[in-house]
């Protein structure tokens, strides 16, 4: 467990966790009793102690009680969904917990949401009911709906011609994965008149068995009755419709109201010597269908941790807050950005004081599995260094034992926007999350998510509880870690990296941003990221040496120049992702890559257009433009991508945008383009010059926005070093 001692461990780890740590005022001073006693007491010892208590025990009952007690499901096959009763019955179990095991300050903060509670469904054909589980869509009246089922293929505008679907129970198959969401398919079958729709995953998701269902956020309105149906039983159901027409009763027990919902996020505290600042530790506790991974074992863990340093008579520094968010898995209709929503309303709404007082927030999804042989945290990029440097040197950062055996990698892995902390993080609170879903590459998903993710077959089978246990240990000595230093080592040269791999030059310059000024800016950022970060060094190597050699009155001094370090950083944090921080859809982005981007894309379509090469322009530029949203431009009517605009851009759905709002991206409007040479893709000569004056138009539209976003981002460089000097 022991790591050689470097001189960065000196900044931020080697501290007793005395009293005076949490001095408020230069005048402050520790008494020679409180010294002589923590003299007695090392960082070793408080780190082992913490050790010796985690119990994954404890963190794998409270995870198997929410997955297998009825009371916390609201239907036989499941889910504990926003605001449904029984995400308020296991809300009120999870505060007795907190209670139970002495944390302060327990309390159930109410939030907003979209009320979803999925009671159950029947799907029966020639009397065989099959299992069908439902999206967040609208229910069918009590007695159901009678109907003739037809077969749509994937559920495109394509697979619709020639197809009567007025009143019926479309079937389509679906990959959420690699086509679509179930969103597009959904839109297109109410488009078309259809009563209904179901889905069978034949990729993507639930690939673990034939008969699994499953269930994701649904990114939309709440349109018409929307279920997934397991694929044997699809095939078994189109089986007869080669025999003949087949008629169905299909009855859901849905009700999904827009803003009549209330989620709560049930926080309790273990109080630190001092209240200015927090640690925030948290999982989310809604799930769909039994969710033992996804996320009750991070319910678990986050309680485990919790009695862990109680038990082991952990005293902090700053108040460490534990958070138990509901309406993660969904929370709004008619939106994109439909999860996390719990987080968001906490962060934005109801506790907005966080930001600037949080030191971090530490963040966990399906913490139970070991999905490869590494292990790895993504993060905001200004905790890079911080998590290289305690993973890899910091003497008393544990190392998995019996799971993950080459380890935890640290290359830095930006966190993404499928979980909680990506709330926090854009809401300007460093955030972390467990490495649960991306491989290494930030690209390819672990083969958890195409098995058995959000199906019936999440359950206490895929329990790992040496993975439990480390990231127990390891985060639990991570917020230990970062509760230890006097001054919060964020590292904003990460942004100047990140900032510097953004720029296309040619592209930047032809739009007329002053690219001199912007990396004049963007290297004076540079400089004063490394200047905090020599100062933070310094205070917290200087601090150590106070701890050493028992100088009590430098230790106060020091602790509060740490606190001043960290309130310019949290300061410099919040307004970092405030002004650097865009959305390409849901990818996160340095602003003016999204013009950019789309400028790159559409001018190679031209040339190809140009050379009549068509065929090109579809399949490698056309559906990418736009973050891919053209891809579903290619594939659904214009009144489904209608909606989906309105979504994202409506002008009236600018407050239904949660961790979205104000910094997306302007769409290119090249939608008739898109379809127009999707349609003539097989032609190898021809006039293209109307599609390419609509990507010409395009470009000039982006050009506009690019060089309005350079600007911008000049004067936020700018400001970000003042904040940081």
């Amino acid at each position: 467990m022991k790591k050689k001692l470097t001189a960065l461990c000196l900044t931020a780890g080697m501290l007793l966790g005395l009293s005076a740590c949490s001095t408020s005022t230069p005048e402050s001073s520790v008494s020679s009793e409180t010294s002589s006693a923590a003299s007695q007491a090392s960082l070793e010892e408080m780190y082992d102690r913490f050790i010796d208590s985690v119990s994954p025990d404890y963190a794998y009952d409270v995870a198997l009680e929410l997955t297998t007690n009825p009371v916390y499901f609201n239907s036989e096959l499941g889910g504990r969904n926003a605001g449904s009763k029984a995400e308020h019955a296991a809300a009120d179990y999870l505060a007795g917990l907190m209670e139970e095991i002495g944390l302060s300050d327990v309390e159930k903060q109410a939030a907003q949401c979209d009320l979803w509670q999925f009671n159950g469904a029947s799907f029966t054909v020639d009397g065989v009911e099959y299992p069908v589980y439902s999206y967040a869509t609208a229910a069918t009246p009590a007695e159901g709906i009678t109907a003739e089922v037809v077969y749509a293929g994937k559920g495109t505008m394509w697979d619709y011609e020639g197809l009567d679907a007025e009143g019926k129970i479309v079937l389509v198959d679906i990959d959420q994965r690699n086509d679509w969401w179930i969103t597009y398919p959904m839109l297109e079958a109410e488009f078309q008149g259809a009563a209904a729709i179901l889905a069978a995953n034949v990729g993507g998701y639930s690939q673990i068995a034939d008969d699994a269902l499953n269930s994701q956020d649904v990114c939309g309105p709440t349109s018409i009755p929307t279920l997934s149906i397991g694929v044997s039983d699809s095939l078994e159901i189109r089986e007869k419709l080669e025999q003949g027409p087949v008629t169905a009763t299909l009855v859901v027990d849905n009700e999904v109201e827009i803003d009549a919902g209330t989620t709560y996020n049930i926080t309790g505290v273990l109080k630190g010597k001092s209240s200015e600042h927090q640690i925030l530790i948290g999982g989310h506790y809604d799930a769909h269908f039994w969710g033992f991974q996804d996320d009750n074992c991070a319910v678990g863990l986050v309680l485990a941790m919790a009695k862990a340093m109680i038990d082991s008579g952990y005293q902090p520094e700053n108040d460490i807050v534990f958070c138990l968010h509901g309406a993660e898995e969904w929370g709004s209709s008619y939106t994109q950005y439909d999860w996390t929503v719990g987080a968001w309303e906490m962060i934005n709404n109801v506790h907005p004081d966080w930001v600037g007082r949080t030191l971090a927030f530490i963040n966990f999804e399906l913490p139970a599995y070991e999905f490869d042989t590494y292990t790895s945290t993504y993060s905001a990029p200004e905790m890079y260094e911080m998590l290289d440097y305690f993973a890899n040197e910091y003497p008393y950062s544990p190392d998995p034992v019996g799971c993950f055996p080459d380890g935890v990698l640290t290359e830095g892995y930006q966190t993404y926007t499928y979980s909680d902390d990506f709330s926090y993080y854009a809401a300007g609170v460093p955030s972390t999350v467990n490495g649960f879903l991306l491989q290494k590459d930030m690209e390819t998903v672990f083969p958890f998510y195409e098995e058995i993710y959000h199906t019936q077959y999440d359950t206490p089978d895929t329990y790992n509880e040496a993975v439990m246990n480390f990231n127990i240990q390891y985060y639990g000595a991570l917020a230990m870690y970062i509760d230890q230093t006097p001054a919060l080592y964020l590292d904003f040269t990460a942004q100047y990296d990140r900032i510097l791999n953004s720029m296309d030059e040619e592209t930047m310059a032809a739009a007329g941003v002053d690219v001199d000024a912007f990396k004049a800016a963007l290297d004076r950022l540079n400089q004063s990221a490394q200047s905090m970060v020599d100062r933070v060094v310094d205070v917290n190597t200087r601090y150590l040496q106070a701890v050493e050699e028992g100088n009590t009155e430098q230790m106060a001094e020091l602790w509060v120049q740490g606190k001043e370090l960290t309130n310019q950083n949290l300061a410099a944090f919040q307004y970092a992702q405030k002004n650097l921080l865009g959305l390409m859809y849901e990818r996160p982005i340095v602003p003016h890559e999204a013009p950019q981007e789309n400028i790159l894309l559409c001018q190679a379509i031209i040339d190809c257009l140009e050379q009549g090469d068509v065929a090109t322009a579809v399949d490698e530029y056309a559906w990418t433009v736009n973050n891919v949203l053209e891809w579903y431009a290619m594939y659904f009517s214009p009144e489904v991508i209608a909606v989906q605009d309105d979504m994202l851009w409506g002008e009236d759905n600018q407050d239904n945008l949660y961790w979205g709002t104000d910094i997306g991206f302007t769409k290119a409007d090249v939608d008739e383009a898109t379809r127009s040479i999707f349609a003539r893709y097989d032609e190898t000569s021809g006039d293209f010059s109307k599609e390419i004056a609509v990507y010409q138009a395009a470009i000039e539209a982006q050009t506009q926005i690019l060089r309005d976003l350079g600007g911008q981002e000049i004067a936020a460089m700018e400001e970000l070093s003042d904040l940081l000097m």
